[in-house]
């Protein structure tokens, strides 16, 4: 039969010049699409050897061959899968299937970055060999035994079909590499390709050397793959370390064998120190294959962020082979996946806390703030999570923990709430005048030390039914609850009629920073300290508020002021015999600036203060 010429469909062509001089960023990934092909034809030859007994047997084990000729500068795939008809080479190398095709170049035309995510999703995976080759030769018999054909093309509009000789079934396809583009026919560099990309692609992809030696490329039965019973630890630390590329063992696993609607087989780990890109963005996500072909190393949509730092592998045979980052997001498989994968990752670390508290705690000290995240974001785990969290305390010292439950557990009599401070760290927060009160009556206070804590008392206000209650906002009711208030050792105290023209000096003195001034139930023994509104932000927020954006001014807040402290009594009887006393006035102010330094906010006159200071230490002759 002579030749026959054939042209490119209009889109097709168009979609070969992208491809060939700007489409993949990434040109390696050529040889996955080609081995993926061909693991799909083994897979429907499989399939029909299973319903059909007429089909051509093969000499060869089934398998998935490379070779180079390095001085002709041609690299070859060959299968023995199913092969191609006639028709089939036309309709699937002549023609890109359906309307497909122009949804794919407006996607391209769309997109500022021309990378491999957006192939796949079309089927055009073939073609991409066409970035490193000049010419592609295909030549195919069906497995059915019928004619062989040969397919050639260099990607500049037409190909070429002829008869061909070959007796084996299958299919065997020559690039002819570009000058340029030598890299691909290093032995190196094309089993690095297959190990990063199809390590774990069910059939044998093996390497042909010039003596016709085959060597195996990918290995066997993946680690998820196979039951637990028949895995070491090794197995598993071995498969960590290929992953998260961390020296260090995993601090523990979850191996997952998932079955009805939407199976699938995973490993996830937990790393025992923190990576370092764990707050750098897109850099986290699980390693997906689909029958045992890498589709990406990082599908963000198989894990929630606050889990970030779990690294692993999973595996289904419910997506389409050639998917794209486009359909993964849209896809509505992988929730599901990910609602099993994050139900274990989470049941794990449970059992890691009830059970190795100290493993747990080295954890948490270093991934806690990250897990906190959760409490925003994924609502439907929240009890779950907050089995989870662990804080400092008034009662844990800076090396402790304790979890909500064990505070609940171990509240003091008549508590009703859950007391908490939040700051920005343990010595700060502890030398807090707002705890005063609540200490002198052995009431817990938790320290929230974490930037994530403001957020995470917003999401979670409840523990059961106590409420979460700042001890630097609104009013404490504290009558009857724990043990009886230690007394300031000074037992004088002023009443509120006595307080009230020392109380007007501060609201005179303080009237553009302060709501109001009030008597204090909190203090037993500072002279005073700042507190917010009820829903209001506190301090240590509206620090973090200011931080990222120098406009924001905050709200006014209110000081409160103890009528035991021997200060108080003392500006008491001053503002008594005359309020308007400038020396009242400076004392005013610097207990308003040492408030403003007690709870960790910057003065608001530092010069003024140091000046103020100063002077009042002269005038006691210090």
């Amino acid at each position: 039969m002579s030749q026959e010429i054939h042209s490119f469909q209009a889109e097709t062509q168009q979609l070969l010049n992208l491809m060939i001089h700007s489409l993949y960023s990434n040109k390696e990934i050529f040889l996955r699409e080609l081995i993926s092909n061909a693991s799909d034809a083994l897979d429907k030859v499989r399939f029909e050897e299973i319903t059909k007994t007429t089909l051509l047997t093969s000499k060869l084990e089934a398998g998935i061959r490379l070779s180079v000729k390095a001085d002709e500068r041609k690299l070859i795939i060959e299968d023995t899968g199913i092969g191609m008809t006639r028709d089939e080479l036309i309709a699937n190398l002549g023609t890109i299937a359906s309307s497909g095709t122009k949804k794919f170049l407006e996607k391209l035309s769309e997109s500022d970055k021309k990378d491999a995510q957006l192939i796949g999703q079309f089927g055009v995976g073939f073609y991409s060999a066409f970035m490193v080759a000049e010419k592609i030769t295909v030549e195919t018999r069906p497995a059915s035994g019928g004619d062989a054909w040969l397919w050639e093309s260099q990607g500049n509009g037409t190909y070429a079909l002829n008869s061909s000789t070959r007796e084996e079934r299958g299919t065997r396809i020559e690039l002819l590499i570009k000058e340029d583009e030598k890299e691909f026919l290093e032995e190196w560099r094309l089993k690095g390709i297959v190990r990063k990309y199809s390590d774990y692609v069910t059939y044998p992809v093996l390497w042909k050397d010039k003596e016709d030696k085959e060597e195996r490329l990918n290995k066997s039965t993946p680690v998820w793959a196979r039951q637990k019973k028949d895995n070491t630890p090794e197995d598993y630390k071995e498969l960590y370390k290929q992953l998260s590329n961390d020296w260090q063992e995993p601090l523990m696993w979850e191996h997952i064998h998932a079955e009805g609607l939407m199976p699938f087989q995973a490993v996830a780990f937990v790393p025992s120190a923190v990576p370092f890109d764990l707050y750098q963005r897109d850099s986290h996500g699980l390693h997906l294959y689909v029958r045992r072909v890498s589709i990406t190393d990082k599908c963000k949509e198989l894990i929630p962020e606050y889990l970030r730092f779990v690294s692993g592998v999973v595996e289904t045979d419910e997506l389409p082979l050639n998917v794209s980052r486009e359909i993964l997001q849209q896809n509505n498989k992988l929730p599901a996946i990910r609602k099993q994968i994050v139900k274990k990752i989470l049941s794990s670390l449970q059992n890691l806390a009830k059970n190795e508290t100290e493993k747990y705690n080295s954890f948490y000290a270093q991934f806690g703030a990250v897990l906190k995240e959760g409490f925003h974001f994924d609502h439907d785990n929240h009890e779950a999570l907050a089995e989870l969290a662990r804080f400092r305390s008034t009662k844990t010292g800076p090396d402790g923990w304790v979890s909500l439950k064990e505070y609940w557990e171990r509240k003091a009599d008549a508590q009703k709430e859950i007391y908490f401070l939040s700051g920005p760290s343990f010595e700060a927060v502890s030398a807090s005048p707002h705890l005063e009160s609540l200490t002198s009556r052995g009431i817990e206070v938790l320290f929230l030390t974490d930037p994530i804590d403001e957020w995470f008392v917003m999401d979670y206000p409840k523990f059961g039914e106590a409420a979460l209650k700042s001890v630097a906002k609104g009013q404490l009711d504290l009558d009857g609850v724990g043990t009886e208030p230690r007394k300031s050792e000074n037992e004088e105290q002023a009443s509120p009629e006595q307080l009230a023209p020392l109380l007007e000096v501060f609201r005179r003195k303080c009237s553009d920073a302060l709501k109001d001034v009030k008597i204090s139930n909190r203090l037993v023994d500072s002279p005073c300290c700042l507190v917010a509104d009820e829903h209001g932000l506190s301090a240590h927020m509206e620090r973090l508020m200011k931080a990222t954006n120098k406009e924001f001014a905050g709200n006014k807040r209110i000081l409160e002021v103890n009528p035991s402290h021997p200060i108080i009594l003392s500006l008491v009887k001053k503002a008594q015999n005359n309020s308007a006393d400038t020396a009242l006035e400076e004392w005013v102010e610097v207990l308003y600036d040492t408030a403003l330094l007690a709870e960790g906010s910057p003065v608001r006159n530092p010069g003024v203060f140091a000046k103020k200071l100063t002077k009042m230490l002269e005038m006691q002759k210090v």
